[in-house]
C-alpha cells in the first residue's frame, strides 16, 4: 500500500508553498503561487495567473486584510475580514467593485489560491476578536467596518466583457524541482515558441533526471496477490467437470507525473495543455489454467485498482492519477488441459507525453525487457482435441484531469498489455499437433462462437491424472507472448484532444517457445500471427460438459525459459 503520510505530502502542497512571498501583495497584475517542495518525493510546480490590475485582487495580510472567519478546507464559503492598511485595502474595491474579481487567498484561507468574488457585503456581524481589535483601534476609540465577501470557483459566472481577461499557466510535476525556470509572463506570451512546449521540455529533463532509486517512498506500489478471472464448474455424470482460469502478479511499481497548461480563467478555457506520466515497473505474472469443460468462455475484469499521489491547484487544475491491472481472458475449449505460464517483463521508464504532438514528444517510449519465465502445460494426447486460449495482464496508469473547476474534465491512460496467445489441437496418438501460438483476439472469438455450438467429443471417463514423457505425442508445441504500450484518452478535453486520440509507444511479439517430438510434424509448420490489443469483452459462459470424463493428463513441457533464448516475430 502507499503510505498514507506519502500522500498527504504531495497533495499538501497545495496548501504550503515554500516559494510563495506572502509578504508581497498581488496588486499590479500578476501573481504566482508555488506547490510546496520536497526531497522525499512531493509534488513541486507553479501556477502563474496575470491580467488587468483592476481584474486581480488579494485579500492577504499583505495587502491589508485581516481575515476573522474563514475554513482552510472549503472552495465556496463566506468569510469575513477587516481593513487594517487603507491604502492597500482599497484595491478590493476600486473601479469595478469586488464581484466578479480573482482573488488571492491567505494561505489557512480555503484549499484554494486563487478564487471567485461571487458576492460582496457588509454583515451583520460587525464583532472583531480582541487580538485584531487591539491592533485596529483608532484614536477616537472606533473600529473599521467588517467586510464579508463569497468566494468559490465558479468562474464560468464572471463576465468577461466587464472584468476582462485573466491568464493563467501551470507546470508542475510528482518530483521536486517543477517550479525552478519559470517564465515571465512576458515569454510566456513571447514568440519564442509556446509556454507549454518549454515547460514540458524542462518538466521532462526533471522526471527524467530525477534519482528515483535513492527514495524509498518513490516506490509507490508493491503487490503480490492472485485472483480468479472465471471458474465454471458443471456436475457430469458420472463426473463433475471445471473450467478455471488464475493470475497472479507480483508487481514493482514506481510512477511520476507532470503537466503544463496555458489558458485563462477568465473566460475559464484551456489553449494549450500537455501531460507527461512515467512508469517503472517489474512485472511477474502468470496465468494458471485447468480446463476440462467443453465450448466458449471469455472475460474482462479490473483485478486492482488504487490512488497514487497526484497534482492539485484546487479549483484550477487537479490530476488524480490512479494505478490499476486489469485482466482479459477468451477460452475455445474441446480438451482437457493444465497450463502455467509466466508473463514477466522488467519497465524503465515507460514514458508518454499526452497528446502525442511531436513538438512535446521528448524522451516517449523506454526500456522494455522480457524476463526469464517459467512454462508449463499438460494435455490428453489420446484423441482429437481442441482448444484456443489468449490471456492478458494489463498494469496501467489512469490520469483523471479536472480543469477550472469542472470546465474541462477527461481521463488520459498509459497501458502495459501483456499477453500470451496458445492455440492446441491434438489428433491422436499417432499423429497430430499441439500448438501454442499468438492469434488475433477476434478470430480466437469467432471460433469460440463456433465451437460453443457443436456436439463436444466423445471420451472414455477417466479421473484426471499426472503422467510424465511425451511418448504418446507426435507433433510441435509452442508459444507466442506480446507486449503493448498504449496511451489514449477518455474523453473531449476542449479542443485539444478526444477519445478518438491514442498512440502507440511500443509493440513486440516473441516467439517464446518452440519444439518439435515425433516425426509427423515439422517444425516449419507452426504459424505466429500478430495480435492486435485485446477488445472489451464481458464475462460470457458458453460451457457445457463433456460427453464423458477425459483420459488422463500427460506432462508435455515443465521448464524455464530464458530471455536471451526468446525469439522476435
Amino acid at each position: 500500500m502507499i503510505p498514507s503520510s506519502f500522500i498527504l505530502l504531495s497533495l499538501a502542497g497545495a496548501a504550503l508553498g515554500l516559494g510563495n512571498d506572502w509578504k508581497q501583495p498581488c496588486l499590479d497584475g500578476v501573481c504566482s503561487y508555488d506547490l510546496k517542495e520536497s526531497t522525499t518525493g512531493a509534488a513541486s510546480g507553479t501556477l502563474k495567473i496575470w491580467g488587468s490590475a483592476d481584474s486581480i485582487t488579494d485579500i492577504t495580510t499583505a495587502a491589508g486584510w485581516e481575515i476573522l472567519d474563514c475554513k482552510p478546507d472549503s472552495l465556496s464559503q463566506d468569510i469575513r475580514l477587516v481593513c487594517s492598511d487603507n491604502s492597500k485595502c482599497r484595491h478590493l474595491f476600486r473601479k469595478l467593485g469586488a464581484v466578479g474579481k480573482v482573488v488571492r487567498l491567505p494561505e489557512s484561507c480555503g484549499k484554494n489560491a486563487f478564487g471567485h468574488i461571487s458576492r460582496a457585503w457588509v454583515p451583520r456581524d460587525q464583532s472583531i476578536p480582541e487580538r485584531v481589535a487591539s491592533r485596529l483601534i483608532k484614536r477616537d476609540g472606533t473600529l473599521p467596518e467588517v467586510q464579508a465577501l463569497h468566494i468559490d470557483a465558479d468562474f464560468a459566472a464572471v463576465d468577461a466583457s466587464k472584468i476582462g481577461t485573466v491568464h493563467f499557466a501551470i507546470q508542475a510535476a510528482t518530483v521536486p524541482g517543477a517550479s525552478s525556470d519559470f517564465p515571465s509572463t512576458s515569454r510566456i506570451s513571447g514568440r519564442d515558441g509556446t509556454f507549454v512546449e518549454r515547460a514540458m521540455a524542462s518538466v521532462s529533463r526533471g522526471l527524467f533526471d530525477f534519482e528515483w532509486e535513492h527514495l524509498e517512498n518513490f516506490t509507490l506500489l508493491d503487490i503480490n496477490r492472485t485472483w480468479n478471472v472465471f471458474d465454471q464448474s458443471l456436475t457430469c455424470p458420472p463426473i463433475s467437470a471445471r473450467a478455471k482460469m488464475d493470475v497472479s502478479a507480483q508487481v514493482n511499481v514506481g510512477a511520476a507525473i507532470g503537466a503544463a497548461v496555458e489558458g485563462t480563467i477568465i473566460p475559464p478555457k484551456v489553449d494549450d495543455f500537455a501531460l507527461i506520466a512515467i512508469l517503472n515497473a517489474n512485472l511477474a505474472g502468470a496465468i494458471d489454467l485447468n480446463a476440462g469443460l467443453t465450448g466458449s468462455i471469455s472475460a474482462n475484469q479490473r483485478l486492482y485498482q488504487v490512488a497514487i499521489p497526484g497534482l492539485d491547484f484546487p479549483g484550477i487544475l487537479t490530476i488524480g492519477p490512479s494505478f490499476y491491472i486489469d485482466a482479459k481472458a477468451s477460452a475455445t475449449l474441446d480438451i482437457n488441459a493444465a497450463l502455467n505460464v509466466g508473463i514477466n517483463y522488467k519497465i524503465e521508464k515507460a514514458s508518454m507525453v499526452f497528446p502525442p504532438t511531436s513538438k512535446y514528444a521528448v524522451n516517449q517510449g523506454g526500456a522494455f525487457q522480457f524476463v526469464d519465465t517459467p512454462l508449463k502445460l499438460s494435455a490428453t494426447p489420446s484423441f482429437q482435441t481442441n482448444g484456443r486460449i489468449e490471456a492478458h495482464l494489463i498494469p496501467g496508469i489512469d490520469v483523471g484531469v479536472n480543469v477550472l473547476n469542472g470546465a474541462g474534465v477527461a481521463s488520459v491512460y498509459l497501458n502495459v498489455d501483456a499477453g500470451a496467445q496458445m492455440n492446441l489441437a491434438l489428433q491422436g496418438q499417432a499423429t497430430g499437433e499441439v500448438i501454442i501460438s499468438r492469434e488475433e483476439t477476434r478470430e480466437i472469438e469467432e471460433i469460440a462462437e463456433v465451437v460453443a455450438k457443436r456436439e463436444p467429443t466423445p471420451a472414455v471417463a477417466a479421473p484426471q491424472a499426472s503422467a510424465t514423457g511425451s511418448a504418446s505425442f507426435s507433433g510441435c508445441f509452442g508459444i507466442g507472448a506480446g507486449l503493448d504500450v498504449v496511451a489514449g484518452a477518455t474523453a473531449k478535453f476542449f479542443n485539444i484532444f478526444d477519445q478518438s486520440t491514442s498512440y502507440t509507444l511500443f509493440s513486440r511479439d516473441w516467439e517464446l517457445y518452440k519444439t518439435c517430438f515425433g516425426a509427423q510434424t515439422k517444425r516449419e509448420d507452426l504459424d505466429y500471427v500478430t495480435r492486435s490489443i485485446a477488445e472489451p469483452v464481458a464475462l460470457n459462459k458458453g460451457l457445457v460438459c463433456p460427453i464423458a470424463g477425459f483420459p488422463p493428463l500427460q506432462s508435455l513441457i515443465d521448464s524455464m525459459i530464458l530471455a536471451s533464448a526468446v525469439k522476435q516475430i
